[in-house]
């Protein structure tokens, strides 16, 4: 299939299905990356450790009400 064939059938999705997609790509992108796998290392560490943090923890961090 080429791009132009496959740029013909994003743009005939809908806005759902082209959010889905954008973050398949993304997601396909950053997960091939070896920073975002040694980060995703570090995070799984920290949380198998017992040192994570709960969720009112991650609320107030992230100003989230």
């Amino acid at each position: 299939m080429s791009i132009a064939e496959l740029k013909h059938l994003a743009e005939n999705l809908s806005a759902k299905d082209r959010a889905w997609l954008r973050a398949y790509l993304f997601s396909e992108k950053r997960a091939s990356a070896q920073s975002w796998m040694s980060e995703m290392a570090r995070r799984r560490r920290l949380l198998t450790s017992d040192k994570g943090i709960n969720s009112s923890e991650y609320h107030r961090k992230m100003n989230v009400a």
